[in-house]
């Protein structure tokens, strides 16, 4: 029979109290937590999640000379003293999986435990979620840097801290305030540059096409609406759960849901034209510039209404002190990493970001 369920947050908590006596007896000073990839680190894991890379599982850190003195000692003596569940859910994993992931594990009761503790050090841990780079961030830094990567190092919990990553998770919480505007100036800018598109498209006969552009400035939307709120975006697995959870989706919601499933052009631009009002609202709110109208504004002579989506971006980056964010206002702005690329590899592999840099340059 399948054990209730129970978020890996609550099975991390639960497993860490038996891995806790073992890293006091040898008298280690260190960090526990569970961070980086996983739904469960984001709490967004449910029953679906529970067939891989899931279970009873945290991080363990180790100063480097402690790490080396006893990392490989520490992970075998855990085998043997580990219970075979907790919280109902095995602590065994299987061997990788063809693709790297583990599934549950089996073994004869009494016998050791392939257990789910990973034994770090702090920057092991930072390479694998940031790269090289390390706090303080540059611009680019914080530009190349995939927001659900962010999202995942300051996401989950920390369950006991001698090491440090509770100022880390600290230091890259939020973006600095002028990279903050120069964001959201370029998901203005963006949307300046797509809202007009849809309802064209339609009008000429093209509703597949306008149906595609009202769907990517819906998603520009949702990143703008994670942006006023001062909260990392996670990848688009989790966009949508993650956005309901946002004060402002009860007010974009409706509309949002509305413009996607539009059968005509012109019903899909009003509620766009919707979304977009409210996020003008949301902007107005933050006082970060003179506040802007609340309305629609025809494009041009075409009976298209949009806002004035790039008055806000010039408004936003006119605002920024940060000599090094300026210097990116020169140009049009194109945003961060994730509003540049949807690519999943991008957000994954750590060994491109030196080469992003290029793009804030």
């Amino acid at each position: 029979m399948t054990p209730a369920f129970v978020p890996g947050r609550e099975l991390a908590r639960l497993l860490y109290a038996y891995v806790a006596p073992v890293l006091a007896a040898r008298g280690l000073a260190h960090t526990a937590a569970l961070v980086g990839p996983g739904s469960d680190v984001l709490g967004h894991d449910d029953a679906t999640s529970t067939d891989h890379d899931w279970g009873p599982r945290l991080q363990v850190l180790l100063s480097p000379d402690d790490h080396a003195a006893h990392a490989a000692a520490l992970h075998e003596e855990l085998r043997h003293v580990l219970p075979e569940q907790v919280g109902g859910w095995t602590t065994r994993a299987a061997p990788p999986a063809d693709d790297g992931t583990r599934g549950p594990g089996v073994g004869c009761p009494g016998s050791p435990v392939e257990h789910r503790v990973e034994i770090l050090t702090l920057d092991t841990l930072l390479t694998r979620v940031l790269g090289h780079v390390r706090p303080p961030l540059t611009v680019a830094d914080w530009l190349v840097i995939p927001q659900q990567r962010l999202l995942s190092l300051t996401a989950g919990v920390v369950l006991h801290d001698d090491l440090g990553l509770a100022r880390v998770r600290a230091d890259l919480a939020s973006y600095p305030h002028d990279v903050w505007l120069y964001q959201q100036a370029s998901a203005w800018w963006a949307v300046a540059e797509d809202s007009h598109l849809a309802p064209r498209a339609g009008m000429a006969g093209d509703d597949l096409g306008s149906r595609l552009v009202t769907a990517r400035v819906c998603r520009t939307a949702v990143l703008l609406a994670f942006l006023q709120a001062r909260t990392y975006a996670p990848y688009d697995k989790w966009l949508g759960t993650a956005f309901r959870r946002l004060p402002s989706s009860r007010d974009l919601l409706g509309p949002l849901d509305a413009a996607l499933a539009a059968a005509d052009w012109e019903a899909r631009q009003r509620a766009l034209g919707q979304v977009l009002v409210a996020l003008l609202r949301g902007h107005n709110a933050l006082g970060l510039t003179a506040p802007v109208p609340e309305e629609t504004v025809p494009f041009h002579a075409r009976p298209f209404e949009v806002v004035d989506a790039e008055g806000v971006a010039d408004a936003l980056l006119a605002a920024v002190v940060d000599p090094a964010v300026r210097s990116l206002g020169r140009r049009r702005p194109v945003g961060g990493i994730d509003l540049v690329t949807q690519s999943a590899a991008l957000a994954t592999d750590v060994t491109r970001t030196a080469a992003l840099r290029g793009l804030y340059r």
